[in-house]
């Protein structure tokens, strides 16, 4: 039976039992059910295999019989992790009995967008190496998404880089402010340190419960930042570009 045949070969696919962090990921993107369908994986799957290579999707099946569930991720065909088990947390599930005892699936196509963030060209101020910092805070941040999707495990490693982009670039800008005299120094100190603060936070409940987590209870923060970039961080642009020499 071919959808048994491709069901396996998805779930084998070094299926892990990290579940929920799969669904809790679903929270913070936004998603659109693509397909919902009973049986005919192998439909859903071709429609995966001609999705754009920058695209992200989640194939999820339910098994009512086992009441298990299996999520394959995959951006546009390629089929980066796969994660297995029983709604209820408790259940067991091997990859072989998952396939072999499904009748007549449930099955979900979803259209994920991950809150990749974009650089585009009104967020240059004209003024280095800001711009530059700017831009990689910005890539940090996609490249912490991704991992994500991608479950290697790397993400407590690459949230701390991120924040250590942000501390990085705020002593630079700290080091400017005094030494032109910026005269709205003392509120952008502040606002730095602020930020300083929650960062540091987020290090230390991302240690407790873990990344995904922290950003489902607070992801607005990087919005945040990026409201005040384009607004505080402009203006010290501004008025750097007329003062140094």
């Amino acid at each position: 039976m071919r959808d048994f045949q491709e069901c396996l070969n998805i779930v084998s696919h070094k299926a892990r039992s990290d579940l929920h962090s799969l669904e809790k990921l679903l929270d913070i993107s936004e998603v659109m059910i693509s397909e919902r369908v009973r049986g005919d994986l192998s439909r859903i799957l071709d429609s995966v295999a001609s999705a754009d290579p920058e695209e992200y999707y989640f194939v999820e099946i339910y098994n009512e019989e086992l009441k298990a569930k299996c999520i394959g991720v995959f951006e546009g065909g390629n089929l980066l992790r796969v994660a297995l088990g029983g709604t209820d947390s408790n259940v067991d599930v091997s990859p072989e009995d998952f396939c072999r005892r499904i009748s007549d699936p449930e099955i979900a196509l979803f259209k994920v967008v991950p809150p990749l963030l974009q650089w585009k060209q009104d967020m240059v101020f004209g003024l280095e190496p800001i711009d530059s910092q700017h831009e990689e805070i910005l890539r940090k941040w996609n490249e912490l998404m991704r991992e994500l999707l991608r479950g290697e495990g790397k993400e407590a490693v690459i949230l701390k880089e991120l924040v250590n982009e942000f501390f990085k670039h705020f002593a630079y800008e700290e080091g400017l402010m005094r030494r032109y005299k910026y005269p709205k120094a003392k509120q952008h100190f502040k606002d730095h340190e602020d930020f300083r603060n929650l960062l540091n936070q987020l290090i230390s409940r991302a240690d407790e419960v873990g990344v995904i987590d922290v950003l489902r209870e607070d992801i607005g923060f990087v919005y945040s930042y990026l409201a005040y970039m384009n607004r505080a961080d402009r203006e010290l642009a501004t008025f750097l570009k007329k003062n140094i020499p």
